[in-house]
């Protein structure tokens, strides 16, 4: 980048390559939402054939099938993380060039600590997508993605590194980037700071089974007190719950597309849309203010995720249903790593900071379960309380292949069928538990990246999956 002459160039680079905007429609929400037990499908009421991701939906062998029946040969979430890793390296390299001609060391260092952040963060993602889960016992010998941590283009083709080369690699980026963001003040939730560099270091710690890591930097957040729960007994009626005003935001990055997924502006959405499935809202307790705040239901009993408000597409005020991390994830990572290191009553109170803002003061839960009894609990949890932020599949992944408490269920979503004048419908599908399914629950990398390639990059074979009635 001949360009880069300056740490405020560099700078610039970092902010329009390396993040993601809010507004940018390239990174597919779909991937972290629409293979999971949270969503439904809605019924659309169009009188001609619409386009949406069957394949990924369904759990298809060929999951880039449309409804249509049209394959795709590439995969723009892939490409597209691909191209910014390409351009974090990059920085990385600038960063350490441009310290020799004098530029300003702390300038550059915080430069080079959001890089290494943001690294991390894309490949958290990638693996989780296009890997295997991390197992400890099997992860060096697991798939997962390439690796590509260096500019040089020279040598053009890469295969798969493994599992555990690649979450060796997070942990890695985490760490150098936690020498240069740890205590240095946030410059905006939108940005890698010092307490999100721990944040995404307890919830990896925490997927790689390596529990008093995960404790160890979720209590780094906590003891921050720089951020705090909202508190729903004390929030206004119809209030937004997830913006980034909250001082449970920690970090950001992106749109939150959930509101035109689910076609929040329309009562009868003709279109494609996803619903809230009545699997995650029976999950919740009858008292648990969440409820008002998650979670709208129309007229015609659909329920849709209220967690961003009532609008449809993405503002400027959104939390990503994606990249972000909150308090409230810091106390379910302390409290979910204790119960695995069976010390249950630490546990059952590391929770309660969250349920006293969740519940009135009469109605918290008492936990006083211990072993599986009280990890289901906390995982259960878990998943009311990150709804629709893009971590759903992924823990469903990890329970999966848990070496103490392994978990794993059913997961259907109904069919909907074209007749040539509407929408019907017509069955289901059915994702079995990941012991038994475990190839549907790791996507394929595309086909014109295999090619690319030359072969270096193979592909578990997925499951064909019919249709139930």
């Amino acid at each position: 980048m001949s360009f880069i002459e300056t740490a405020a160039d560099l700078n610039e680079v970092l902010i329009g390559d390396a993040y993601i905007g809010i507004g940018t429609s390239d990174i597919q929400t779909n991937l972290f939402h629409i293979s999971d037990d949270d969503i439904d499908v809605g019924i659309p009421t169009v009188n001609y054939q619409l386009f949406f991701e069957h394949g990924i939906q369904y759990w298809q062998d060929e999951p880039r099938i449309n409804s249509a029946g049209e394959v795709s040969r590439t995969d723009s979430y892939y490409n597209t993380v691909y191209a910014k890793i390409a351009r974090i390296n990059t920085i990385i390299f600038e960063a350490d060039r441009l310290l020799t001609k004098g530029e300003p060391v702390a300038v550059i260092n915080r430069i080079r600590g959001e890089a290494h952040f943001l690294r991390a963060l894309y490949y958290y993602t990638l693996v989780n997508l296009y890997g295997k889960p991390y197992r400890p016992s099997t992860a060096q010998a697991d798939p997962g993605v390439p690796l590509k941590i260096s500019p040089d283009i020279t040598s053009q083709f890469v295969s798969r590194s493994s599992v555990k080369d690649v979450y060796d690699q997070i942990i890695r980026d985490l760490e150098i980037a936690d020498t240069h963001l740890s205590g240095n003040p946030a410059v905006s939730d939108l940005r890698a700071s010092g307490a999100a560099v721990a944040g995404l270091l307890s919830r990896m710690h925490l997927y790689m089974e390596n529990y008093e890591k995960s404790i160890l930097y979720a209590d780094r957040v906590i003891a921050l007190n720089q951020y705090k729960m909202t508190d729903l007994n004390e929030s206004p009626a119809n209030s937004v719950f997830l913006k980034r005003s909250s001082r449970e935001v920690i970090f950001t990055m992106g749109g939150n597309n959930m509101g035109s997924r689910m076609e929040m502006n329309m009562e009868v959405p003709a279109s494609y849309h996803i619903l809230v499935s009545g699997n995650l809202y029976n999950s919740f307790d009858a008292k648990d203010l969440r409820l008002q705040a998650f979670f709208k239901i129309n007229s015609k009993g659909s329920i849709r995720s209220l967690k961003k408000g009532v609008g449809g597409n993405s503002q400027a005020d959104d939390v990503s249903d994606k990249y972000s991390l909150r308090l409230s994830e810091m106390y379910l990572n302390k409290a979910e790593a204790l119960a695995a290191l069976e010390r249950s009553g630490e546990a059952g109170a590391a929770i309660q900071p969250l349920l006293k803002c969740r519940f009135k003061p009469a109605d918290i839960p008492q936990w006083q379960d211990s072993g599986a009894d009280l990890m289901q609990k906390i995982r259960e949890e878990r998943r009311r309380e990150l709804c629709f932020e893009g971590q759903r599949w992924f823990d469903l992944r990890r329970y999966g292949v848990n070496e103490k408490y392994p978990f794993g269920k059913s997961t259907t979503h109904k069919s909907v069928k074209f007749t040539g004048t509407g929408y019907i419908t017509d069955g289901y599908y059915e994702l079995g538990p990941y012991a038994q399914d475990e190839a549907a629950y790791t996507l394929p990398i595309a086909d014109d990246e295999i090619e690319f390639n030359q072969g270096r990059i193979t592909n578990e074979v997925r499951p064909v999956r019919a249709l139930k009635q």
